[in-house]
């Protein structure tokens, strides 16, 4: 099972890096981001945060019965 949480994992990290390329953000405009000058790195990883943070949720929102 550990072979399966990595490679989802590292298909999550390319996802957050293809969406940071193409100028994607999890936020409306960059005024929201938290960051003062965020750089590409700094956005791959709140990305990559984010789509995990809703992965999960919508994994326990399907475990509900």
């Amino acid at each position: 099972m550990k072979a399966t949480e990595t490679e989802a994992r590292r298909a999550v990290h390319i996802a957050a890096v293809v969406m940071q390329a193409a100028g994607l953000c999890r936020h409306d405009t960059y005024a929201k981001c938290r960051r003062f000058d965020p750089t590409d790195d700094d956005c791959v990883d709140c990305i990559e945060k984010w789509l995990l943070a809703k992965a999960r949720r919508e994994i326990r929102k399907e475990a509900k019965p």
